[in-house]
């Protein structure tokens, strides 16, 4: 069993323990060789198992961790490393600061059926696309997912969670926290979210997780696992469809269609998003009558559109905190201050780097920025860019004289515009944040650009990670938008966070 303290492979320190579960212990670790924060589960192997036994165990960790490695989505939380260390196996995993859907409930009590709907849909497309990559995840329940302090909502331990069934794992200590952390919660038995098919001994498939994720659904929104596998059903005794007199009656067809007992009846997934889709709220109305300044500024064309905006992190999804450095107007680069604490990468192979210099551009409108000082300026008709030598980021800042901008319906406006004209579009999130400066909302998501732009220098082919904020004020409205390659997102989130807090729109008139 491991210590704090300890060096995994010479590389991962483990810190602290989080949380113990029948397959092991989850620590909080520091990446020694990329300097970041992550997750370790502690594979703990059953004692007095014969070495050919434990050599297959391992070898079964060790492939199902590889397979989750090639995972690449917002909603999954990533698989970095699996490892082996003196005959323990050792998973690496991205830390998310988080509170589990369970834990969520017992804490909260049942959730309304647009936020259980709003996570789900979540959860699917990250199951929809481990499904396409071949991987299956076997254990999706409530303590494996995960809604994080940012707002972002993962489905965890792929590549674990094949052994949560194994015979060796069975009957042990049932998990008495979540994987990263949190008060226990009395819904967290595994056998509760089986389908009737993994109960009954048969093959788990796709439709396997399907049920899993109807049941955790069921949860969400009644408190307690779906009655037909909860607490009296025993492996091997399948009963029949689950008691759904507790559920809203809006969620009743999905549910009944999720939990169907016989796979092949259940929703297709992509059904299932259809249904979920409905508990969208319908996206405000704009505020203001169009006009070209705000067509230009929010959903700019099809072109313009897709810098639709990227700075990521975990941290620009809070209230902003109030800057304290004290600035000269002409300083080469802005004093540092401490770093925001550091988020999980949805992009685990990317390297961490510190944050670019930054140097102030201060616009004649009043509006000023602390920008990369290596970047090249570019000025265009509307707006300002900054250029990454290399071509993998940009940041873009427009800022008009627009009063009552409403940032939350501008945004919605361009994903309605650039949904249907993108490859592989991915939406991260798209909410109203909190600022200093007005009202703001964010928008984030990934996507694969479609054709080479000299206008918005993207190139065809490429995936895309993109991060906008609108702020209006009581005068003016700025848009600030940072994209990077994908495999880039990572390596200059740093500098993201630091360029988006600083900036200072146009003070109002008094």
């Amino acid at each position: 069993m491991g210590t704090p303290g300890q060096l995994i492979v010479k590389r991962y320190r483990l810190v602290r323990a989080l949380g113990q579960g029948s397959t092991g212990i989850v620590w909080e670790g520091h990446d020694t060789l990329l300097d970041r924060p992550i997750a370790i589960r502690e594979v703990l192997l059953p004692a007095g198992l014969r070495e050919s036994r434990r050599l297959a165990l391992t070898q079964r960790v060790t492939r199902e961790a590889r397979h989750a490695e090639r995972l690449r989505h917002p909603n999954v939380a990533a698989v970095y490393d699996v490892a082996e260390d003196e005959g323990t196996p050792w998973i690496i995993m991205e830390l998310v600061r988080s509170r589990s859907l369970d834990g969520i409930v017992a804490s909260d009590g049942p959730l309304s059926p647009e936020r259980a709907a709003a996570i789900t849909r979540q959860i699917l497309t990250a199951l929809v696309a481990a499904h396409a990559a071949g991987v299956r995840h076997g254990d999706v329940r409530p303590a494996n997912i995960l809604v994080g302090h940012d707002g972002r909502v993962l489905l965890a331990d792929f590549g674990v969670s094949v052994l949560a069934h194994d015979a060796a794992f069975t009957g042990r200590t049932a998990e008495r926290s979540p994987a990263h952390g949190e008060a226990p919660s009395a819904t967290r038995g595994v056998s509760a979210f089986l389908a009737p098919e993994r109960t009954s001994g048969e093959g788990a498939r796709d439709a396997s997780d399907l049920w899993s994720l109807g049941a955790s659904l069921y949860l969400a929104v009644t408190g307690r696992p779906p009655a037909a596998v909860w607490p009296s059903a025993k492996p091997g005794q399948a009963m029949g469809g689950p008691d759904l007199s507790a559920v809203p009656a809006a969620l009743k067809p999905l549910l009944t269609g999720l939990l169907a007992r016989d796979p092949k009846r259940r929703l297709a997934p992509d059904v299932a998003d259809r249904m979920l889709a409905e508990f969208e709220p319908p996206a405000p109305l704009p505020v203001l009558k169009p006009r070209r300044s705000r067509s230009r500024l929010i959903a700019a064309g099809a072109a313009s559109v897709l810098l639709a905006g990227a700075i990521g992190g975990w941290a620009l999804m809070r209230p902003e905190p109030a800057v304290t450095e004290t600035l000269s107007a002409y300083s080469s680069t802005p004093t540092p201050s401490a770093p925001a604490s550091a988020a999980p990468s949805p992009s685990p192979t990317a390297v961490a780097a510190p944050r670019l210099k930054l140097a102030w551009y201060e616009a004649p409108t009043g509006w000023r920025a602390a920008v990369p000082r290596k970047w090249r300026l570019e000025e265009t008709e509307y707006s300002l860019w900054w250029l990454d030598p290399d071509g993998r980021a940009q940041l873009n800042v427009e800022v008009t004289n627009q009063s009552g901008t409403d940032p939350l319906a501008a945004l919605h406006e361009a994903e309605a515009f650039l949904y249907p004209n993108v490859k592989n579009y991915a939406k991260v999130r798209l909410r109203s944040v909190t600022s200093k400066h007005g009202t703001a909302a964010d928008w984030e998501f990934t996507w694969q650009q479609g054709k080479t732009s000299t206008e918005t220098h993207l190139v065809k082919g490429v995936d895309y990670h993109q991060y906008r904020r609108v702020i209006s004020t009581g005068t003016t409205t700025s848009v600030l938008t940072w994209t990077t390659m994908a495999d880039d997102w990572e390596r200059l989130r740093p500098t993201l966070i630091r360029v988006f807090r600083l900036y200072e729109p146009p003070k109002d008139p008094a």
